[in-house]
C-alpha cells in the first residue's frame, strides 16, 4: 500500500515536468502572438526570467529585511547587498554605452518625508504578510494560497495609496527635490563610494552574524552548500538543485542591467499593480483618473494607464515563470495557509504593502533595488527605513501572531 502511494506521488512529480513543457510553449505562442507589440513581447519575457531566477534561488527581499532581526542569519541580507553592487556597475556601463542613459530613464524620485513614511510601513508590512512584492508574485506561481490574500490586499492597498497621495503629495512629494548622486558627486566617485560602503555593510554583516556563533570567527566561519557543485552551468540551471542566494543574485542583476539596456528602463512592480488597481476601481464604479496619483504622478506615458502599462506583462511573466520553474523542478504544490490568522496577516500585510508602494513612489523591486542602482538617494533612504519597520514588524510577529 505504501510502495502504491510512492509511485503515485512519483507519477505525479514527473507529470509536472510535462505541464512545465505545455507551460513554456503556451508562453511561447503568447510571445508570437504579441510579437507585433516589441515592448510587450519584450518585457514579457524578462518578467518570465525573473520569475524563473527567484524561484530557483528562493531570493527573498523581505527575508533579507527580517532575517537579521528574527533569527540573526545575514545570508540574503549579503546576497542583496551583492545585488545592489552589481546591478549598480552594471548601470554605470549601460550609461556609458548608451550615451546617458541615465538620469532620465532611471528610478529617480523624490526623496522626503513620504520616503521615510512609506518605508516604516512596506517594512512593517513584509514582515506581516510574509514576503515582499516580488516574492508574493513568485509565490503566487508555486502555488502558495496565502501569497494570494497577499495580492488582493496589494490591490486594496495600492488602490487607497493612489487616492491617498492627494494628501501627500502636495505636502510632502512636491516639495520634495530628486537627489541623483553623480550630479553632486560626479559618476566615478559615485560609484566607488558605492563600492567602498557596500563592502564594508557586507563585512560587518559577516561579523555580525559571525558574533552571535560562539566559538566562531570572522575568518573561520564557513556555510556549507546547501549541494555540491555542480559540474557545469546546464546543470546548476535545469537540474532540481536550488541556487545559493548569490548566484540569484548574480543572474536578477544580469536581467535587471539587460532590462535597461534593451527596454531603456529598470525593471519595476508595483506600479503597473496599481495600474490594475485602478482598472479594478473602474469595474467597481470609482473614478481612478481623478486620484492624484494618476492624475498627476505617473511616471510612464500619461495616456498609458490601467490595463495599457507595459509592466503589466512583467507581473504576469514572473508568476508564469516561477509557475514553470517549480513544475520543471518537480516542486509544485497547492499550499493551504494554517490558519485563518495567516490569511488575516497575508491580506493585512498585502494592504500595508499595496499603500506604502504608493507613498514611498516604489517598492523593493523598483523603489529600492531599481532606485539605489539608479544612483537615487531615494532609494537608500527607502532602504533604511525598510529595516526599521522589518525590526517593527519582527517585534510584532514575535509577539502576536506566533
Amino acid at each position: 500500500m505504501a510502495l502504491s502511494a510512492a509511485s503515485n506521488i512519483s507519477y505525479g512529480k514527473t507529470r509536472q515536468i510535462y505541464w512545465s513543457l505545455l507551460v513554456f510553449v503556451i508562453y511561447i505562442l503568447f510571445l508570437v502572438l504579441i510579437k507585433n507589440n516589441r515592448e510587450a513581447s519584450v518585457i514579457a519575457s524578462f518578467g518570465f526570467i525573473f520569475g524563473y531566477i527567484l524561484q530557483r534561488s528562493r531570493f527573498c527581499f523581505a527575508a533579507g529585511f527580517r532575517d537579521i532581526f528574527m533569527i540573526r542569519n545575514t545570508a540574503l541580507t549579503r546576497a542583496i547587498l551583492l545585488l545592489l553592487l552589481l546591478t549598480s556597475i552594471g548601470f554605470f556601463f549601460i550609461h556609458l554605452i548608451r550615451g546617458g542613459l541615465l538620469p532620465n530613464n532611471g528610478i529617480i524620485y523624490p526623496v522626503g518625508l513620504h520616503t521615510v513614511a512609506g518605508g516604516v510601513i512596506f517594512g512593517f508590512g513584509l514582515v506581516i504578510a510574509g514576503n515582499c512584492v516580488s516574492g508574493c508574485l513568485m509565490r503566487m506561481g508555486e502555488g502558495y494560497i496565502m501569497q494570494w490574500f497577499t495580492f488582493v490586499g496589494l490591490m486594496i492597498g495600492s488602490a487607497l495609496g493612489a487616492w491617498n497621495l492627494g494628501w501627500w503629495g502636495p505636502r510632502f512629494i512636491e516639495n520634495s527635490p530628486k537627489i541623483f548622486l553623480p550630479d553632486t558627486l560626479g559618476w566615478f566617485v559615485t560609484l566607488a563610494a558605492y563600492i567602498i560602503l557596500i563592502i564594508v555593510l557586507y563585512f560587518f554583516l559577516f561579523w555580525y552574524e559571525c558574533s552571535t556563533l560562539k566559538g566562531i570567527s570572522l575568518f573561520s566561519f564557513r556555510k556549507e552548500p546547501r549541494f555540491p557543485p555542480a559540474k557545469s552551468l546546464g546543470q546548476m540551471l535545469f537540474t532540481g538543485r536550488n541556487w545559493s542566494y548569490s548566484f540569484g543574485a548574480v543572474a536578477l542583476s544580469i536581467t535587471n542591467v539587460m532590462t535597461l539596456y534593451i527596454w531603456g528602463k529598470p525593471a519595476g512592480i508595483t506600479g503597473e499593480l496599481t495600474h490594475l488597481a485602478g482598472w479594478l476601481s473602474c469595474r467597481v464604479g470609482l473614478l481612478p483618473s481623478d486620484w492624484y496619483y494618476f492624475e498627476k504622478l505617473i511616471f510612464f506615458e500619461s495616456r498609458r494607464i490601467y490595463l495599457e502599462h507595459p509592466l503589466l506583462y512583467l507581473s504576469a511573466g514572473i508568476v508564469i515563470g516561477s509557475f514553470f520553474a517549480s513544475l520543471l523542478h518537480r516542486e509544485f504544490r497547492v499550499r493551504h495557509p494554517k490558519s485563518a490568522k495567516f490569511i488575516i496577516s497575508a491580506l493585512v500585510g498585502g494592504i500595508l504593502l499595496g499603500y506604502s508602494s504608493r507613498v514611498a513612489m516604489g517598492c523593493n523591486f523598483g523603489g529600492f533595488w531599481g532606485g539605489i542602482s539608479s544612483f537615487s538617494l531615494h532609494g537608500w533612504v527607502f532602504g533604511i527605513f525598510i529595516f526599521v519597520g522589518a525590526y517593527l514588524g519582527g517585534k510584532f510577529f514575535m509577539r502576536y501572531l506566533i
